[in-house]
């Protein structure tokens, strides 16, 4: 008996272990690692795509598909458009594809390396134009949808003294957009050529010359006027726009395929539309681009991998998440459709993607013609701050400073009991030294005055000389901890800034930090908390940069 129990154990262990080795021996769908003998490709992707290829990236590597008897095995990262060229410029990211937003940023990563052959193929695997996403009862008032509407219109209601007043809607006050960084974003990139494009009157043939003439700049410029925030990503323009609703901006340049997801995934009480501008727009083409670096075998895997994400069945997937099929035999259905706030047929005029130089010296004129801003940084010198974190914040500052313009008027305010200006504000070009020496200098001790030093920050903000041109005004406010030592309450700071036009960019500091007081600051300044640690303040200052 007990002989044939153990035979029973034997055989039901055989089957369990044959049955493990058929649902993950490849590393698939249980995400472990890839069979010994696998032909390995990595693929590095911009996040829009993060939903459908973590869906599609298991669901390959289950078929097992095989390349000379070899099966083959996909992994994935992903990675911001701007961020991975960077990376595959200096080195650091090593990947057999690699699938940016849009082929301009092959363009630029040819120009910048100088290495023209730099990918041996380059093929689009899903499609999501450029759009201008609108409030719906805005877009409305400019004559949606019957009348087409583009950057010219834009520029003259930015221009027009009496804002949404000149459509009947004073209460809206004046018209406010919002734009993401070109260094590092598709949308911002393809944006700002758009823009080019529009101050010559071209769909076609853009020039290095169209883009450095005092006309295109003067054009980018005037749009420029009517930017409310910038920001690092669109992923967080479109989320503080759910959040805040109309007041916050009232349009912003982002990819169809987030308009569907802002519209589609809790859907806001107002809807965003989509105006394709009609001068013209881009079509976003997520590239599917083998690297030169991919040996032979990588590239036959790769193209298996290629064309299982070109059949019907998941350019379907990729039309649910909001993209539009590369595969012309899949028709268009929903989400592609007006109940999302898109239209099926909205793209009349497709521009030109230019040449590397061309896009090259337009993301390079971002530095030049975006705002300037006025920057208050204030930050927690309190007890808990000692030791690594006060160091390394210092750090993270010193990054902060080095993405910051010249033009860019910057202090710093530091706060423990009490609050104090450690260095008033100037153009960065006249105190930099100043602002380094007294970061350098910082030292923690005592309690916690949040409050008290965001209400100083106020003040020197307000008591700056105005200078002819609009800037952005903002505080970027470091902390770690609830306050315990202001005079002023969060009720009091609160109505304090009320109207004031100072955005405040708060970072809660430190996995123990407060959140409590952080998130309300955030809250009434239409502001998001950054979250960070000791071990990624530095990045989390370098995105900050971007928002200015």
């Amino acid at each position: 008996m007990r002989r044939l129990q153990l035979m029973l154990l034997f055989t039901f262990l055989v089957g369990l272990l044959a049955a493990c080795g058929e649902s993950g021996g490849s590393g698939n769908d249980s995400g472990s690692g890839a069979p010994a003998n696998a032909i390995t490709i990595s693929i590095a992707y911009s996040p829009e795509k993060e939903k459908w290829l973590t869906e599609q990236i298991p669901l390959f590597n289950q078929r097992r598909v095989e390349i000379d008897g070899r099966p083959v095995f996909v992994e994935g990262v992903q990675k911001s458009s701007g961020a991975a060229r960077t990376e595959i410029k200096n080195g650091t990211l090593d990947v057999t594809v690699w699938s940016p937003s849009a082929s301009t940023w092959l363009e630029v990563l040819k120009q910048e390396s100088g290495n023209p052959n730099v990918a041996v193929s380059n093929e689009p695997l899903v499609l999501t134009p450029v759009v201008i996403g609108m409030w719906r009862p805005m877009a409305e008032a400019m004559g949606w949808p019957n009348k087409p509407i583009g950057w010219a219109e834009m520029l003259a209601l930015i221009q027009n003294p009496e804002g949404w007043g000149a459509f009947g809607h004073p209460e809206w006050g004046r018209f406010t957009w919002g734009h993401t960084d070109p260094e590092i974003s598709t949308t911002a990139l393809s944006t700002l050529i758009a823009e080019f494009y529009a101050a010559n009157g071209k769909q076609r043939g853009l020039e290095v010359a169209d883009v450095q003439s005092a006309k295109s700049q003067q054009f980018v410029r005037d749009l420029g006027a009517g930017i409310k925030h910038y920001g690092y990503n669109t992923l967080i323009f479109s989320s503080n726009m759910k959040k805040f609703g109309m007041s916050y901006i009232s349009a912003f340049p982002m990819e169809e395929i987030t308009l569907i997801d802002f519209n589609k995934v809790d859907p806001p009480s107002t809807p965003l539309v989509a105006i394709y501008p009609r001068e013209g727009t881009f079509w976003h083409d997520n590239p599917f681009i083998v690297l030169s670096s991919a040996s032979d075998e990588q590239r036959k895997a790769a193209s298996a991998f290629y064309d299982f994400l070109l059949a019907d069945e998941a350019q379907r997937s990729a039309m649910s998440f909001g993209f539009r099929p590369a595969n012309v035999n899949v028709p268009l259905g929903d989400p592609i459709s007006a109940n999302y706030g898109v239209d099926p047929q909205g793209v009349q005029t497709i521009l030109e993607v230019p040449s590397a130089e061309v896009i090259v010296a337009a993301k390079n004129s971002w530095a030049i013609n975006r705002k300037r801003a006025d920057i208050m940084l204030v930050v927690d010198t309190s007890g808990s701050m000692e030791g690594d974190k006060l160091e390394l914040a210092k750090a993270g500052l010193e990054t902060f400073l080095q993405r910051i313009l010249p033009e860019d008027r910057v202090g710093l305010i530091t706060f423990d009991s009490s609050a104090r200006t450690v260095t008033p504000l100037a153009p960065l070009s006249e105190n930099r030294i100043a602002l380094q020496t007294a970061i350098g200098d910082m030292r923690a001790n005592g309690k916690t005055a949040v409050f008290d030093a965001l209400e100083l920050a106020r003040q020197e903000l307000e008591q700056l000389p105005r200078l002819e041109e609009d800037r952005i005004t903002a505080i970027v406010l470091l902390s770690d901890g609830a306050d315990n030592s202001s005079s002023m309450s969060l009720e009091q700071i609160s109505r304090s800034f009320d109207e004031t036009g100072i955005s405040i960019f708060p970072v809660a500091y430190g996995a123990d930090a407060d959140l409590s007081i952080i998130e309300a600051i955030a809250e009434f300044s239409r502001t998001q908390v950054v979250q960070g640690d000791t071990g990624d303040i530095a990045r989390i200052f370098e995105n900050l940069s971007r928002y200015f």
